[in-house]
């Protein structure tokens, strides 16, 4: 437990399930590669389970944020049908080739490659879980992270061919969204039959209207959502990157409880045409952490909770996305510090006022 808490973040929750009062509410921070902004390489914070544990570990000792999410790589269904990765300027991996030359080709890749004994990205996320709840002795949930269908089906074709085929070659594309679908629900298979939490991200979703949203997205979302139920799942958390003013009501046909929404997005104005459907995450600006002084950075948690703080179905402050791993560690403490200020229970303007 963090030194400026009174309860560990599992007690937190189950508290305020129960009902109860608590010392504050739940934080997030978003840092899936918290070990570059410690200092170690890629390669030394998140190719082994080991290390990957150990710096997210590092980082709830520091920071005593609620919840840890181990990545599954943004590139890892791509790379398990044999795709090459690249790393860009930050040292991320990035898909280097398209699996997929055409669409119509996706009947030739095997879902057998995504069963966990034959993918080692799964088993490295699967085994970091396991070694931070032993280690923590299971007082934060900790769970993995995923692209979903929308994006994993650009991350194999190119976004440009996907983008392109809702126009072109809409039967074609929904083939290959089922299959991405299909793989999305394989990769999440062992971690929710050991009740891993999962989160599932859509930066490509941003890029589409609420028409295509609607046919291209949610059918998609929903299938893996199903399958997931039926194997014991409650359901997982959904992040979309980037503006999608044009389509919060669109989140609220995909039957989910809650949102995580960007900074790019106006977080009263999510407030106003959803709130009183969705539970709201979010959003103080990744580029504030980045580039901001530790005074700018508290300031803007402090205006994120003055904006959203009484959403009618409740609110979570976070980051709009993933924290960038050449923030600075005192950016991150002025984070954290200003959201236990505001999150003190009771929430109340007094506490950021």
């Amino acid at each position: 437990m963090h030194k400026d808490d009174q309860m560990t973040p599992k007690e937190r929750a189950f508290t305020l399930f129960a009902g109860k009062p608590v010392d504050r509410m739940p934080i997030k921070l978003f840092s899936p590669y918290i070990g570059m902004n410690f200092g170690a390489t890629y390669d030394e914070a998140f190719t082994e389970a080991r290390s990957r544990a150990h710096w997210l570990i590092e980082s709830y000792k520091r920071f005593g944020q609620d919840g840890l999410s181990v990545n599954y790589r943004i590139d890892g269904i791509p790379v398990a049908f044999g795709a090459e990765s690249t790393y860009d300027p930050t040292g991320i991996p990035m898909v280097k080739n398209a699996v997929l030359e055409n669409i119509a080709d996706v009947d030739k890749l095997d879902l057998n490659c995504l069963r966990f004994e034959n993918d080692k990205n799964a088993q490295v996320a699967f085994d970091a879980v396991r070694i931070i709840q032993d280690e923590l002795n299971d007082e934060i949930f900790t769970g993995v992270g995923f692209m979903g269908p929308f994006t994993t089906a650009a991350n194999l074709a190119g976004t440009t061919t996907v983008l392109k085929a809702m126009r072109k070659d809409p039967e074609g594309l929904h083939k290959l969204l089922d299959f991405a679908a299909d793989a999305t629900i394989e990769v999440g298979r062992k971690f929710v039959e050991n009740q891993i939490g999962i989160g599932l991200a859509e930066p490509t979703a941003s890029l589409v209207s609420p028409k295509q949203f609607r046919e291209f997205v949610t059918p998609y979302y929903k299938k893996v959502m199903d399958k997931w139920k039926e194997w014991g799942s409650r359901g997982a958390g959904f992040h979309i990157c980037g503006d999608t003013s044009k389509l919060p009501e669109c989140f609220t046909e995909m039957g989910i409880r809650g949102i995580s929404i960007d900074s790019a997005v106006d977080i009263a104005y999510a407030k106003e045409t959803v709130g009183d459907q969705l539970s709201i995450m979010g959003n103080v600006s990744p580029i504030e952490i980045l580039e901001g002084t530790p005074a700018s950075v508290e300031q803007a948690v402090k205006d994120c909770f003055a904006k959203c703080w009484d959403n009618p179905r409740g609110f979570t402050i976070a980051p709009g996305c993933d924290i960038p791993v050449q923030a600075p560690l005192e950016n991150i403490d002025a984070y954290m510090r200003a959201a236990r200020q505001c999150a003190k229970y009771p929430v109340q303007p007094a506490n950021w006022e």
